[in-house]
């Protein structure tokens, strides 16, 4: 059986080689791996030159948004195109500018292996070393999403995730935006009998990389659409 990796980018392109040759080199200690990068609309497109060549372990597959949709909708994306495919029995979201390991995702990985449905990256049970302004934004975030879904997941919109192939199939991603990390797990509450874990991951925080991360502002932009969602219907 194989790993599909579901990696959306977006004004990656110089980080997006170095990440990938990364998973090349971790492949081997997952069996044979497939990454199918979404491009949602970048300024400045990934070509396909510039990503490393497949190998017998490693596979790419590039897809591509002609605008940008947002971070939920480019992970649909590669959801969509994954599930295509019965050889994937483990199913893994990873950023694409370098925060997250790929030594990490060979730990989630094993989780699904070894009987769990879903496994969430742990931050705060690895070695990273999480601002303080972010921690306290997570912290709230933890809050509310434990208020909202019922699920006792202590890190919060952490994107380094893996599934077993059932419960991607129960994880369809109206959200587009940032607001698809809760939404999936509001779908996975409302789904009985699979089983979580949450796994220690260290996440990599750089002045390039924290510069994009997530703002009060961006949490507020978060409740906005989780009440669209409940109030207007938007679901499938």
């Amino acid at each position: 059986m194989s790993v599909a990796i579901l990696m959306p980018v977006y004004d990656e392109a110089s980080r997006l080689g170095s990440t990938l040759a990364r998973v090349r080199d971790a492949s081997i200690a997952m069996g044979s791996v497939t990454v199918f990068v979404v491009d949602d609309g970048s300024a400045s497109p990934v070509e396909p030159s510039a990503l490393p060549a497949s190998s017998s372990s490693l596979r790419i597959v590039l897809a591509r948004h002609a605008v940008n949709l947002g971070q939920g909708a480019a992970l649909e994306t590669a959801r969509q195109l994954a599930l295509r495919d019965d050889r994937f029995d483990v199913f893994v979201t990873m950023d694409s500018d370098g925060q997250h390991s790929a030594d990490d995702a060979v730990s989630l990985v094993n989780a699904i292996r070894s009987g769990a449905d879903v496994a969430f990256g742990n931050r705060f049970l690895g070695a990273s070393q999480v601002p303080r302004s972010r921690r306290a934004l997570l912290y709230a975030a933890q809050l509310f999403e434990r208020v909202l879904t019922g699920l006792r997941v202590t890190d919060a919109h952490n994107g380094l995730r893996a599934f077993s192939r059932r419960a991607l199939e129960r994880v369809p991603i109206v959200q587009n935006r940032m607001a698809h990390a809760t939404e999936i797990k509001q779908r996975l509450a409302r789904t009985h009998g699979l089983t979580f874990v949450e796994i220690p991951v260290t996440v990599r925080y750089a002045s390039d990389t924290s510069a994009k991360g997530q703002r009060a502002t961006g949490a507020a932009l978060i409740v906005r659409d989780l009440l669209g969602q409940y109030l207007f219907g938007e679901s499938k």
